[in-house]
């Protein structure tokens, strides 16, 4: 063999021998910088939408129960196609089927059903009362004044005959579910009474589950009708947000606020000019509803577009 074509080969080998050891080395580099990238960061699983509604205009008060039932289906016949709950994802218990033994039948029914893939989402249109009975408690001194035939004797003698539900056990029955995420929206004068720290901080909890809680008025607020009274005003306003306004749950709540507040000065003026001095001191109707949402879970819930929704 000549000393040409020896050396011929010898380069051509040496060629390719380099690429072939490259070849590791370059499968490494590329391995290298996929690997400095962060991973893609898995989402998390579509929980399915559960809506409670809970409506009751005792026959005691002055409004009408019809009321009641109007502010419950308005908002929920709007929200459940936002938030794609068919018929067997939404319940209702309106006044008469608003008692404290529907109640914690649908408690129960939910805690059998419900599950780490659900989220639930609680409307609460029904007078909060004060049990004066025990005048040293705060929150737990609160009662749900669910449906009864006539005006109980006392708060106390109505949560001992299993009547109405003290705030406290009302927030144990929430946790007795085991939704994945919780939102409660309480549409009542007092709302301040049941507010986010009694679900986050009660001895029956769900540790780190994320809840959320709107209440229909700040402290000390009066709950306003609308100017025809024939819904509460803040129903009203959540009901028109839900069927207008697009994006995540904190943006239709938050026009729902925005709606509530600015609709609640002409109406508070009137109320003034009507009631005597001793009530208007007295009476906070200046409605300025309030969102407490530690876990910004509803600004993470997004709502079927409205043009997809077919609310309209």
């Amino acid at each position: 063999m000549s000393g040409k074509v020896q050396s011929t080969r010898t380069g051509f080998a040496l060629r390719h021998g380099y690429r072939v050891r490259a070849l590791p080395l370059a499968v490494l580099a590329l391995a290298a910088t996929l690997w400095s990238f962060p991973a893609p960061a898995q989402e998390s699983p579509r929980l399915e939408n559960h809506v409670l509604g809970i409506g009751n205009c005792p026959v005691w008060n002055p409004q009408s129960l019809e009321i009641c039932q109007n502010s419950l289906e308005k908002v929920v016949t709007s929200m459940a196609p936002r938030i794609d709950a068919g018929p067997d994802h939404t319940h209702l218990l309106i006044n008469e089927g608003a008692s404290a033994a529907a109640l914690k039948r649908k408690a129960t029914e939910l805690s059998n059903r419900l599950g780490p893939q659900d989220r639930l989402i609680i409307y609460a249109n029904l007078p909060l009362g004060k049990d004066d009975t025990d005048p040293a408690a705060e929150q737990s001194g609160y009662v749900l004044e669910l449906w009864a035939e006539q005006k109980p004797e006392s708060a106390g003698q109505a949560i001992s005959e299993g009547i109405w539900i003290s705030a406290s056990a009302f927030a144990a029955m929430i946790h007795t579910i085991p939704a994945a995420e919780v939102v409660l929206i309480l549409d009542t004068n007092n709302s301040y009474a049941v507010n986010v720290h009694l679900l986050d901080r009660h001895s029956v909890d769900f540790k780190d589950r994320p809840e959320a809680l709107v209440s229909s008025s700040g402290t000390g607020q009066v709950a306003n009708y609308s100017a025809d009274r024939t819904i509460s005003l803040f129903a009203k306003h959540l009901a028109l947000a839900l069927l207008e306004t697009d994006g995540s749950l904190l943006d239709v709540i938050s026009a729902a606020v925005n709606g509530t507040r600015q609709a609640a000065i002409p109406i508070c003026a009137v109320l003034k000019e009507t009631v005597s001095k001793e009530t208007q001191d007295s009476m906070d109707c200046n409605q300025v509803p309030e969102i407490q949402d530690p876990d910004a879970l509803l600004n993470r819930t997004m709502l079927i577009p409205v043009s997809e929704s077919q609310v309209n």
